[in-house]
Formats: C-alpha cells, sequence, structure tokens
C-alpha cells in the first residue's frame, strides 16, 4: 500500500511459505510545526538477517517520504540507528536525536 492519503500505512512481507518476515506501520498525525509520518516498531522474524531485511524495505519508506514531501519520524531504535547510517533520510528524519 503506498496511496499518500491514506493516513495508515500497513507494510508486511511473507516468505514462500507465508511466514511473516517483515512488518511495519506508518501513520501520518498533524503536530503544530506540520504533518509527519511516525515510523512505528519495525518487526523483523528473528530467524531473518534485520540488517538485509532493512536494506531491502527502506527504499520504501524513503519512497513515501518522497512522494508526500513529508518528513518520518522513526520510532523504533533500529530504524533510527538505520537512519544514522544512510544519509539519504537526513533531509527526511524528524526529530533526529542531538546525539547521533
Amino acid at each position: 500500500m503506498t496511496e499518500n492519503d491514506n493516513h495508515h500505512q500497513i507494510f508486511k512481507k511473507y516468505d514462500k511459505d507465508h511466514v511473516l518476515i517483515c512488518r511495519w506501520t506508518m501513520d501520518k498525525i498533524e503536530r503544530k510545526d506540520g504533518t509527519v509520518w511516525i515510523m512505528n516498531h519495525f518487526f523483523v522474524n528473528p530467524k531473518e538477517n534485520t540488517t538485509q531485511i532493512l536494506d531491502k524495505e527502506m527504499p520504501t519508506t524513503l519512497k513515501l517520504a518522497q512522494k508526500s514531501a513529508l518528513p518520518i519520524w522513526p520510532l523504533d531504535p533500529v530504524v533510527i540507528a538505520y537512519f544514522a547510517q544512510h544519509q539519504e533520510f537526513a533531509q527526511y528524519w524528524y526529530h533526529r536525536p542531538f546525539t547521533l
């Protein structure tokens, strides 16, 4: 699902045996300083390689931010670490921690 006018986005990936590989949601919210995407918990099946899954799935998140021209507020520490390591997310990162 990638419709920008849908305020609740759900992303899921399954393997060929229909076992969940990963899942995350994003919610478009209004804040005093503007509209943002909240990126909630990013679940990765413990049997999967988290780094590889993030490398495959984060471009979807970036495309949504680019298409909607809205920043992303990641709440999951794994995603925050990913954003910190990938400069292409810098201009879309809402509430970037000062300590990174």
